[in-house]
């Protein structure tokens, strides 16, 4: 079965491409045309994977926001690293010294692996909440360089792009799960996790606590939200409503935040 990039719109015209070119390679007696059933099956496996991806970004977003993520630092290898399982294995090991190194208190942190552009292999986005020294993060790392970028205070990204200022922590915090969710995201394929795999890793312990309420209506979903976001966050308040998705194809929703 083929597989379409997440991160790229999906086109039902590239994922044929795709199946076709599989079918080319595989030598299947020269088929080159799909049944209808191959292109429902491609379809769907295809828009399940995205969804998927979607809701991991969703709830990688509110981790960094609850524990107030702001520091990313990126981890490279010296010597290219291609094996994804392998690279997560070693960041995991290197969670668990570096928290020892700190004095052994619980620490938040939330990563994920990026292919190099260059063709390098693997490096990884690594976010914590405080400010660590730089030297002391190399030396436990010891694979490669390191360095950080401070989303609450840079006015620029970690490859140069201007970011301009925040007027508030929690533009930090947000600032800092966009930019995670969406380099990590766009290497979040079946092709590079695979089925068995993690998306991305967390500090347990530190999940968001989820509350759910029942509603009448729009109305008081309105009022409720009303009375749960704080007066100096209204102004990032945004809303979205499935209404306005012409491919929504689930029950109707409407969500809010901020």
């Amino acid at each position: 079965m083929a597989w379409v990039s997440p991160s790229a719109p999906f086109s039902r015209r590239r994922l044929l491409d795709e199946l076709r070119e599989e079918r080319a390679t595989a030598d299947w007696r020269g088929a080159s045309e799909l049944s209808a059933a191959e292109v429902v099956l491609a379809e769907q496996e295809a828009l399940r994977w995205a969804r998927a991806n979607g809701r991991a970004a969703t709830k990688s977003r509110r981790y960094f926001v609850r524990n107030a993520l702001r520091y990313m630092w990126v981890l490279t290898f010296a010597l290219a690293e291609r094996n994804r399982g392998v690279v997560m294995e070693e960041v995991s090991e290197f969670a668990r010294r570096l928290r020892v190194a700190l004095g052994g208190a619980a620490l938040a942190y939330w990563y994920s692996p990026e292919l190099h552009p260059g063709g390098h292999g693997w490096h990884v986005n690594f976010f914590v909440a405080r400010w660590i020294d730089v030297g002391l993060v190399g030396d436990v790392w010891g694979q490669g360089f390191v360095w950080v970028t401070d989303f609450a205070r840079s006015p620029t990204g970690p490859k140069g792009e201007p970011l301009g200022l925040c007027r508030t922590p929690r533009e930090g915090w947000r600032r800092a799960a966009r930019y995670g969710c969406k380099y990590a995201q766009k290497d979040w394929s079946a092709e590079h996790v695979g089925h068995a795999n993690h998306r991305y890793e967390v500090a347990q312990g530190f999940a968001p606590l989820r509350h759910s309420l029942w509603v009448s209506g729009t109305a008081e979903a309105e009022r409720l939200v009303s009375e749960l976001v704080p007066a100096e966050a209204m102004a990032q308040l945004t809303v979205w409503d499935s209404s306005s998705s012409p491919n929504w194809d689930r029950p109707p929703v409407r969500t809010w935040r901020w």
